[in-house]
């Protein structure tokens, strides 16, 4: 009698138990640089995150109308989604991840150019669709996650589709930079400036749970050429293998910031990430927002190799 009341007990608290563990949507310009298909490997470990969707995400920027290539790619007749797309896919096979949905995301900018206001268009795609089905599913108690690896188009067009689902988003988003002293913010980077309206809707929109890390404070996380490649020779697999070709063919050089990588440990690891409440930018409805003040890199770098290393894909 007892074993057959541990087994039913069991069989409720196990299921209970998965049910709780949170789940997130990543998305990324994964076809842009380097540390995007890092920080995607580490995700989608058997000790990472539980990815409920794997999104690509444009990395269009008027650099591709004025020069001749882009990180090795011809600008002629580019297609910045397509290539996201394309290395996504080949992530969760090569990861053994073919149950996690590999969905394309928005191939343009929220609004035009020069701005979003109402009446503007709002791009749509498999991906913005999949957030606003999964959000209408979620609370405000429990929130459904997305980690921003790039501009935050999908999300903020699922938003301007769909307004009533921003209170059950929580967005983790890697972008701007913020200087701690003077507490002034500056949007002048690479995943703000491929979509300014897309941050700055996610800035304006009170119900909406936002966590930024600025490049400033990623930029501590710095892997060496050298020993990087040390160490992806003894992991002999085809997400390895990618991992190593990837640095040459984008042209890294003998180091590269790891900026995604530090916000995926950060939300596996919160002990390794300092953060703080802070105001939104004077130009945006003011509102608080949290914001990343420090990382453990030492500790990120360890973990990552760590969980690579010990993890043999297939």
């Amino acid at each position: 009698m007892r074993t057959r009341l541990s087994i039913f007990l069991f069989s409720i608290i196990l299921p209970c138990a998965i049910a709780a563990q949170p789940a997130y949507i990543i998305d990324a310009d994964t076809g842009n640089e380097m540390d995007d298909l890092y920080a995607i490997a580490r995700a989608l470990a058997p000790d990472g995150l539980k990815v409920l969707s794997l999104q690509s995400a444009h990395f269009n920027n008027p650099q591709l109308l004025t020069d001749p290539s882009w990180n090795n790619y011809s600008t002629d007749s580019i297609n910045t989604l397509e290539i996201s797309q394309q290395l996504n896919e080949h992530l969760a096979a090569e990861t053994g991840n073919w149950m996690v949905p590999t969905l394309s995301g928005c191939d343009r900018m929220l609004g035009f150019a020069w701005g979003y206001y109402a009446g503007a268009p709002v791009p749509t795609s498999p991906a913005t669709r999949f957030i606003i089905d999964k959000a209408g599913k979620a609370d405000t108690e429990n929130k459904l996650n997305i980690i921003c690896l790039g501009p935050s188009t999908n999300v903020a067009a699922a938003i301007a589709a769909a307004p009533e689902i921003a209170g059950n988003l929580r967005v983790y988003l890697l972008g701007a930079r913020y200087d701690l002293r003077s507490k002034a913010w500056d949007k002048n980077e690479f995943n703000i400036r491929n979509d300014l309206n897309a941050f700055d809707l996610l800035l304006n929109t009170a119900e909406l749970e936002l966590w930024v890390m600025p490049a400033n404070i990623a930029q501590s996380l710095t892997f060496q050429r050298k020993s990087s490649f040390q160490k992806l020779t003894e992991c002999r697999t085809p997400l390895c293998r990618r991992l190593t070709k990837r640095w040459d063919s984008v042209n890294a050089g003998t180091s590269w910031i790891m900026w995604d990588l530090a916000l995926v440990e950060a939300v596996l690891h919160p002990e390794w990430a300092k953060w703080k409440k802070v105001r939104t930018p004077p130009e945006n409805n003011r509102r608080t927002i949290r914001l990343c003040t420090a990382i453990n890199a030492p500790l990120m770098e360890a973990g990552f190799w760590q969980s690579l290393l010990s993890w043999q894909a297939p």
